[in-house]
């Protein structure tokens, strides 16, 4: 099954390095994507566009989600905590629901980087204190996915990740939350062009010296980096490094 039928006019991959925000899941998006070919404005991440009737994921063994269109208002995504605002995969029998790209994350994603190189694991449950927001728990009842480095040593809440690009993403080419809409987005504006904001880090105590958590900060910000090329659907070394290049105040 795939969403080419919710639309009035064709749709043809894209792969504009550019944000865009898509109008099935109503998510943020970057790079791959399927467009209007009547350039009409309308956009949908590759996995908006390739949905699939019904899909299993390994962290709800026995549940079968369905995809929906819309879910029930006041839902939120088990992976992320975020808000379902469109697209979703529902299971019925047990009340979980995935955003699509959600559902689609790579469960083992390879890091490259000149400091280390690491692999890191989806993980179903906070393992350890994510190195974003310095906590191992999110607020009470909210739920979050956390890669974790094979060494066991970087931690990140896939809701950190995700809430980051997020928020970079619209404040730098969209002009901030709800702004601007697909088709008024200024083409001309590339990645280079406004820096984003600084990201914070949590300072761990066992850090040490500055040389060492000047390393840390750098593997951690190379690491976020290819969490959110996966959240777009390209976790590849060419996407993380134009992700990292905007994040190179971190």
């Amino acid at each position: 099954m795939g969403c080419h039928n919710y639309h009035k006019h064709e749709l043809k991959p894209d792969n504009m390095r550019r944000p865009y925000r898509c109008d099935g899941c109503e998510e943020m998006g970057f790079g791959p994507r399927y467009a209007c070919a009547e350039h009409c404005g309308y956009l949908l991440h590759e996995h908006c566009a390739n949905t699939r009737d019904t899909l299993a994921h390994p962290f709800f063994p026995g549940c079968v989600f369905h995809f929906l269109r819309s879910g029930d208002p006041n839902r939120r995504c088990d992976a992320c905590g975020g808000d379902i605002n469109g697209f979703v995969y529902h299971c019925f029998d047990k009340g979980w629901d995935l955003h699509p790209c959600c559902a689609n994350l790579e469960t083992i994603i390879h890091v490259q980087a000149e400091e280390e190189n690491m692999t890191l694991f989806l993980h179903e449950k906070e393992t350890s204190k994510c190195c974003r927001c310095g906590k191992k728990q999110l607020n009470k009842g909210a739920r979050s996915w956390m890669y974790v480095s094979g060494c066991e040593e970087y931690h990140f809440h896939v809701s950190c990740v995700k809430k980051d690009m997020v928020e970079h993403l619209e404040e730098s080419f969209l002009g901030g939350k709800g702004a601007a809409a697909n088709g008024e987005v200024n083409e001309s504006r590339d990645l280079e062009i406004k820096r984003l904001p600084r990201l914070q880090l949590a300072r761990r105590r066992e850090s040490g010296k500055r040389g060492r958590f000047a390393k840390f900060k750098k593997i951690v910000q190379i690491a976020i980096s290819f969490i959110m090329a996966a959240f777009v659907g390209d976790p590849s070394a060419f996407v993380a490094s134009l992700i990292v290049n905007l994040i190179t105040n971190l």
